[in-house]
């Protein structure tokens, strides 16, 4: 589990002006979660100390075709198994070392990057004038059909 997450750094840019960025209707968003740097540590904690696997990112949202900017976070997550986990600590950077990463650890950190960083990504890219950083649910309510009768929209199929 997480048990610490940190925005240490965050660099956003717009390549365009305002007017140009709102005649486009479909701007390709790029997501790049880069996970590197892992390294055992010991954390305080209410009942004594822990050892914690630390792992830094870099989380880049590029906005591309046309290339009108980005949003970029960098930090660090510290991961604990769970008890009763199949690996050790030791065991689980080890293999995070040699390209090996299990894949739940690695995805409850990625997940864990997306939860935390996404809404200040939603914030950033409003303020500058970016489309959504995030995909935005596209919500259609009840229509009536050629014949009269109502018929519901799915969210995800318009």
């Amino acid at each position: 589990m997480i048990i610490r997450f940190r925005i240490t750094q965050v660099e956003s840019k717009v390549f365009a002006e305002e007017d140009e960025i709102q005649k486009y209707k479909n701007v390709n968003i790029n997501y790049d979660i880069n996970i590197k740097n892992s390294s055992i540590v010991e954390r305080k904690a209410p009942f004594g100390g822990m050892q914690v696997l630390q792992v830094e990112y870099v989380m880049a949202i590029n906005y591309l075709s046309p290339n009108i900017g980005h949003i970029r976070f960098e930090g660090s997550a510290d991961y604990r198994p769970p008890d009763g986990f199949k690996l050790t600590l030791q065991e689980i950077k080890e293999k995070w070392d040699s390209g090996a990463a299990p894949p739940e650890v690695q995805n409850e950190v990625a997940n864990s990057i997306m939860h935390n960083t996404a809404p200040v990504a939603m914030i950033l890219s409003q303020r500058l004038g970016l489309p959504p950083a995030v995909p935005l649910p596209n919500i259609n309510f009840q229509a009536k059909n050629d014949a009269g009768k109502t018929e519901f929209k799915s969210y995800y199929h318009g």
